[in-house]
């Protein structure tokens, strides 16, 4: 029963519930209404049951929250079908709509109160795979009979009851839906989108307690919602309701409509209309502009029709100068500045024809630009000046954005403002100008915000005490400098002053930039009267080898020799690449005119000889021993499949795959360092292949048999085979069959594969599905051929209703998963192609359609 339930409710497209006012009750002060329940159905839904036979609706006292009565259990009074509104002739792929609205009506008499009455009918589950709600959630169809409150005595009223037509909507189309709603009493109606209701407690269709409310919302998913079901491009007319945009992707889509009644401008009550909307992957022929368009960068402008169908077969564009042009996306020279209308036409003169106009402003030669007056310190202002130039018009509107995450005060519309920054930093400024003719542009600076002013000095540095020094200030900002302590310094005030202190001193440097800004630093000059330098400890090294000569001391400059084998003479670590057996260098470090030598001795000493076998060729499988020699000790790497890596002959025990071995090879007569020999093994691994898996042919249709991977060929059984020892045997089965095939080479090695051949008692085709469902159950996910006695497969192609070619292969066996760009294409019709030649090299050509189906 539960499954049958669940089934029932799927095939519920929507509904809305009406009330009728029929009179006086039996009783004073009560009032008798029929209600009517409208229950949509999808037509086409696949194993669904018809039209409920009755439905279970409650009856609740607003006031209280408390039921009326007990639940009604009503039939259905009638079915008919939902007409559909179709677009022109001038459309591709059509979807098949198909619904039916049944109703249901009970007669309920009520007591006047306050607050009203909800009549409320709730069912589960709506269809899966909607693309704005998640699957499994149920519906609740109700409406409210007003109560006295601020109503006057007498009050009576009918609800507006929405229209039951449906139109047909392309998917990324301009389209019209009709929401619009009648109402008995002559009221007036507001409409608005609102959140459909969720089912409630309601598990399946047959559920027999709906309840009073309030009533949950759907959750909606994919960045839709109540308020814009249908996406932001898509809007409803409050004062007629219709839905009017840019129809989203293909899909289904839950979409709820409230209207408002109003009498003499007193509210009176709100009805709703839930309905599961249909977005097709259709297309019609249509010519869509934006309404203005503009070009301030030259005189040369591409006009593109924003309805891209392939149904639009010609085009005539008027550029509102006097020219024209047929071509689908031309580009126009206007001779002259100036504000043009322009048209587009398309089909002119012909079936589905459509035009539509706009305005083109052209004003080239419009260049925004500003600057500003920064590096500067924080909490100074800084000053930007707008700098562009128009060749028609001026600027004369500006958006100011500093760029400050501190605060959303940092905008202006000035020309020329200033802005104060609090905290240093890099900051981007934005103008967004506009000029007289329209034109607008957006443009970025960097603003940079520092502590202090950006300034630098000398490096603390060492001089002789018989020695004078040059200090240096630099900054990229024009300012006021001075020095301190004034002693032994020939002006405080210079940006590059001489000192020459008889003891270390610290100068402190004060650098005052023109808006104010004040920094701050040092340079320490260490003051000595003798240069101390040690070349370092006499030592060996291979031949052949560089050593970084690394002295010791307090020495500034330096002086090397003999200057054999070094790399510069002339600097505190040279790099030394002797060649004799021992060499000694000198080196004298000077600080001003002071200096010192110290000498060291470089001996050098020959590498070890590595000598390692030759490369070495196995099957897979086997093991081979390697051989080194040369030295006293030795490293295999990498250690990988060997027995030993600290051996000079270890054993590669079955290796995988072909691998390189180095060798690292030590002695003790001197030289530290290893000397690296390689080896390569190669592995032989034949890999048979006897053809695809499973083959397929057609009796009294010969096989030809193509196996690869060796030197030598043999297949068993030799049953129907015309020779068993050869690569390219021709079978002729009369029955299921399955070959091995052994290949092996003149090493030994040996290598098996099997082919499965599969006979069919009827004639050689290429065989293609009309459907298929790629959603990733496992069922019937691929489109491939069937190539029944097919040698080769020239092609199997897919065209999307564009004729786009979106798939190919030449590989049977392969087949297209519904994908193409990565993206999940749409559901729809697809038609296909393919040719293949048979055993008998007849060629196969056929054609025709599939459907997708998710």
């Amino acid at each position: 029963m539960l499954l049958f339930g669940f089934a029932e409710a799927k095939h519920i497209t929507g509904g809305e519930v009406f009330y009728d006012y029929l009179g006086q009750g039996s009783s004073a002060n009560t009032k008798r209404y029929k209600v009517t329940l409208l229950l949509y159905r999808d037509n086409n839904c696949v194993n669904c049951s018809v039209m409920p036979a009755n439905v279970t609706m409650g009856v609740f006292n607003n006031n209280t929250g408390g039921m009326v009565g007990g639940y009604i259990t009503t039939n259905l009074v009638n079915s008919a079908n939902v007409p559909i509104i179709t677009l022109p002739g001038c459309i591709t792929n059509p979807p098949n709509l198909s619904y039916s609205v049944g109703s249901y009506e009970i007669l309920v008499e009520l007591a006047d109160n306050t607050l009203g009455y909800t009549v409320a009918y709730q069912t589960c589950c709506r269809i899966d795979g909607i693309r704005n709600i998640p699957d499994m959630v149920g519906a609740t169809y109700s409406c409210t009979i007003p109560g006295m409150a601020n109503k006057p005595i007498g009050f009576t009223d009918s609800s507006p009851r929405f229209t039951k037509g449906i139109n047909i909507i392309c998917y990324e189309k301009p389209f019209t839906l009709d929401f619009s709603a009648t109402d008995p009493n002559g009221d007036s109606l507001n409409y608005y989108f609102c959140p459909a209701y969720n089912g409630g407690a309601a598990s399946d269709a047959s559920f027999n307690q709906p309840a009073g409310p309030p009533y949950g919302n759907v959750s909606y998913i994919n960045g839709y919602n109540g308020t814009f079901p249908l996406g932001p491009q898509v809007h409803i007319d409050p004062q007629t309701g219709i839905i009017t945009g840019i129809a989203p992707d293909a899909g289904k889509y839950v979409v709820s409509v409230c209207v408002d009644s109003y009498r003499n401008g007193i509210y009176m009550s709100t009805n709703r209309k839930d309905f599961i909307i249909t977005v097709a992957p259709c297309d019609y022929a249509g010519a869509m502009l934006n309404p203005t368009y503009i070009t301030c960068d030259g005189f040369n402008f591409t006009f593109i029709n924003l309805n891209n169908s392939p149904l639009n077969d010609s085009y005539f564009w008027d550029f509102g100068d006097g020219s024209t042009s047929t071509d689908e996306s031309p580009t126009h020279l206007y001779a002259a500045a100036g504000v043009y209308p322009i048209k587009l036409v398309v089909n002119r003169n012909a079936p589905c024809g459509d035009s539509t106009t706009a305005m083109l402003s052209v004003f080239p030669g419009y260049f925004p630009n500003f600057s500003n007056n920064s590096p500067i310190c924080k909490d100074k202002p800084v000053a930007f000046q707008d700098l562009t130039t128009a060749n028609y018009g001026v600027a004369n509107q500006w958006f100011w954005n500093f760029g400050d995450p501190s605060t959303n005060a940092d905008t202006s519309h000035l020309k020329n403002p200033t802005y104060t920054y609090a905290t240093p930093g890099t900051y981007q400024a934005t103008l967004i100008v506009q000029s007289t003719k329209g034109c607008v542009d957006t443009i970025n600076r960097t603003v940079t915000i520092v502590e202090k002013p950006v300034f630098t000095v000398t490096n603390d540095t060492l001089i002789c005490d018989v020695d004078t020094l040059q200090l240096s200030a630099t900054s990229s900002s024009p300012g006021n400098i001075t020095w301190s302590p004034n002693y032994s310094i020939n002006n405080i005030h210079s940006f590059t002053p001489l000192v020459s202190p008889d003891i270390t001193t610290t100068y402190y440097v004060t650098f005052s930039d023109n808006t104010g800004c004040e920094g701050f630093d040092s340079v320490k000059v260490n003051v000595v009267d003798h240069v101390s330098v040690n070349a370092g400890r006499d030592t060996s090294i291979c031949r052949t080898d560089t050593l970084a000569l690394m002295p010791g001391g307090d020495g500034l400059q330096f002086e090397w020799t003999p200057t054999t084998g070094l790399s510069d003479p002339f600097i505190r670590n040279p790099l030394a690449n002797p060649v004799a057996p021992s060499t000694t260098y000198t080196v004298t470090a000077h600080i001003g005119k002071c200096s010192a030598s110290d000498n060291i001795t470089i001996k050098t000493v020959p590498y070890p000889a590595a000598v390692v076998s030759g490369n070495q060729s196995i099957c897979f499988g086997n093991s081979v021993s390697l051989l080194a020699s040369g030295g006293t000790a030795y490293y295999w790497s990498p250690p990988t499949y060997l027995s030993n890596p600290s051996s000079p002959n270890p054993t590669v025990i079955s290796p995988q795959s072909s691998i390189v071995y180095s060798v690292g090879v030590t002695d003790t007569l001197g030289c530290p360092k290893p000397v690296f020999a390689t080896v390569a093994v190669q592995v032989i691994q034949l890999i048979a292949d006897a053809g695809p898996r499973d083959t397929s042919v057609v009796i009294n249709q010969p096989l030809q048999l193509l196996g690869t991977g060796g030197d030598q060929y043999h297949w068993s059984p030799p049953l129907y085979l015309n020779n068993p020892n050869t690569d390219s045997p021709i079978s002729l089965p009369e029955e299921n069959i399955s070959y091995i095939l052994t290949v092996s080479n003149a090493a030994g090695c040996i290598s098996r594969d099997t082919i499965d051949v599969k006979v069919y008692k009827m004639a050689a085709d290429i065989y293609v599905p009309s459907g298929f469902s790629p959603n990733g159950d496992g069922l019937n996910d691929i489109l491939k051929p069937l190539a029944l006695g097919i040698k080769t497969l020239d092609y199997f192609k897919v065209y999307n209703r564009w004729g786009q070619l979106i798939y190919s292969t030449s590989s049977i066996g392969d087949g297209w998963d519904g994908r193409f760009g990565g993206k999940a294409q749409d559901i729809g019709t697809y038609i296909w192609q393919a040719a293949g030649t048979d055993y008998l090299n007849k060629r196969h050509e056929k054609k025709g359609t599939v459907v997708l189906i998710r």
